[in-house]
């Protein structure tokens, strides 16, 4: 039985279900609105800044991926503009063709046929590389960002497999900026956010920092760090090519008119356009890193919507996340329902998977019980998760290597033979020195804060631990030493969809 859509979904049994998840996954507040039918419902709870300053409806968030849709209905207007123009562009047009001189892969075929469609469903072959948009500077140009990909190695051959890559819809925010001759920001505030009366919506958190107007009103991000038992609290992003793949700022009340006019499609996006970006392109296998997908066997992927089937219903939704900051989106057309949840932890989508599927069993009036299971599944995956990124260094050898001999070959220079500058086109330059005994780099320059320690393993073999402020990763790292007794290069396991493939540093100093 459906809930009748005057009836609050803010019920005594949900406020508490928020205050149980906000203490479970360590999330300071949250922000909810849900759409259901002609009504909007919203609520706020906990705080935006700790220690005390709660959260208001008008609070302010990076909404990080979400922002990936807009971009997506930006290209379906784009492709009506240019219905009645002599070359007109449709999902079908290779992305080369717009942008000829700077979109160059690492393979010629992969750069000749990467169509819109890929570049927006995650099919085009590139991986993740999330380290090199990470470790790139906050200063770097959006063409700049777009020119570097022709030095990520490829994982797949196109249009095979879907994996996740904010890379692709730089590329896209390029190939619309270069179409309108404007920013993405102006072309999504005209087109999109005006029309649809979005007045608090904004296209970058560093002007929103700035503001007098809403900087008092935009959420402080925070991790929180278990072996501190406190929150830590988090930089907003800054990284001028994120654009189309995650640099709107907003709230939940400006998200419900998004979430309305998807849900009825409505203009000012045409119905073709609306048919268009739910329409799935891609399938993704479930996994043990799996800790934000609703409980499906597979998934798909549409253009910057995921697709899914819970309950019997057509559920599409997409989450964002960047350390501080979670959100979540998703509607359902057929119940006109639909519900933003964003949060001021990177791990509220955890919170936020549990919320909204709450929020759906109680409309369809359905019992919990595939949700309990699913959540407790889900709860045992994110905290092995969180072991990794809180392993040692030894326990990392362990696992990197399996048979190291109990008395490890010795690295055949000394350390300060290892030290110097190496560069990577695609990933930039990390410069190494001689620190308490180890190998270490300082990348505080960089997109996100970061160091590099390198810990001696077995012959030329080390463990990278790459460190933020509150988290941590290891990876297998490698010197090339050549016939003069020179470290030529540095290689690190930073892309999981290579496999044992590393990314490799040249010394440039």
């Amino acid at each position: 039985m459906v809930q009748r859509q005057d009836s609050t979904p803010f019920t005594p049994q949900f406020d508490s279900l928020v205050q149980e998840q906000l203490e479970k996954w360590k999330v300071p507040g949250v922000t909810i609105s849900v759409v259901h039918g002609s009504s909007t419902y919203a609520k706020a709870y906990g705080f935006a800044v700790l220690p005390d300053k709660e959260m208001t409806l008008d609070s302010l968030f990076t909404t990080c991926s979400t922002t990936k849709a807009f971009t997506a209905a930006a290209v379906s207007m784009a492709i009506d503009d240019s219905i009645k123009s002599p070359s007109p562009l449709t999902w079908d047009t290779p992305i080369a063709s717009l942008i000829r001189d700077d979109f160059v892969l690492a393979d010629d075929h992969a750069t000749v046929n990467t169509t819109l469609e890929d570049a927006l469903s995650h099919r085009s072959g590139l991986p993740g590389h999330i380290y090199a948009m990470v470790g790139a500077y906050p200063d770097e140009s959006l063409r700049d960002a777009v020119r570097k990909l022709r030095h990520l190695p490829l994982a797949y051959p196109p249009r095979t497999t879907f994996d996740y890559c904010n890379h692709m819809f730089m590329v896209v925010s390029h190939v619309l900026e270069k179409i309108a001759g404007e920013p993405l920001g102006e072309i999504l505030k005209k087109r999109i956010w005006d029309p649809l009366n979005m007045k608090d919506t904004y296209f970058s958190v560093q002007d929103v920092k700035r503001c007098p107007s809403t900087s008092p009103r935009l959420v402080q991000g925070y991790t929180w760090v278990p072996e501190k038992g406190s929150y830590v609290a988090e930089p907003h992003m800054n990284y001028a090519p994120t654009t189309g793949t995650g640099a709107i700022v907003s709230n939940v009340l400006d998200y419900a008119k998004w979430l309305r006019a998807l849900i009825y499609q409505a203009g000012p996006i045409s119905r073709e356009g609306h048919a268009a970006v739910v329409q799935p392109r891609s399938v993704i296998s479930n996994d043990e890193q799996d800790t934000v997908y609703p409980p499906a066997p597979y998934h798909l992927y549409a253009l910057g919507w995921f697709v899914d089937t819970y309950q019997g219903q057509h559920l599409y939704w997409h989450s964002g996340g960047w350390p501080g900051f979670g959100i979540m989106v998703g509607f359902i057309p057929e119940l006109h329902f639909g519900f933003a949840i964003m949060g001021n932890t990177q791990r509220a989508r955890n919170a936020q998977l549990e919320l909204y599927l709450y929020l759906i069993d109680t409309l369809l009036g359905v019992s919990g019980n595939e949700r309990a299971q699913f959540v407790a599944k889900m709860t045992k995956r994110m905290n092995g998760i969180a072991e990794m990124n809180s392993e040692s260094i030894n326990d990392s050898k362990k696992r990197l290597f399996h048979s190291i001999p109990a008395m490890p070959i010795p690295h055949s220079l000394p350390l300060d033979g290892y030290t110097g500058a190496y560069r990577h086109s695609g990933y930039g330059v990390i410069t190494l020195r001689v620190e308490n005994g180890h190998l270490y780099s300082d990348l505080s320059d960089r997109v996100e804060a970061m160091t590099i320690q390198l810990e001696h393993a077995v012959g030329e073999f080390f463990v990278a631990k790459i460190s933020t402020h509150s988290l941590s990763q290891c990876f297998k790292a490698e010197f090339y030493v050549d016939s003069t007794a020179t470290a030529r290069k540095v290689g690190m396991e930073l892309e999981p969809a290579l496999g044992d493939k590393m990314i490799w540093f040249e010394r440039c100093l």
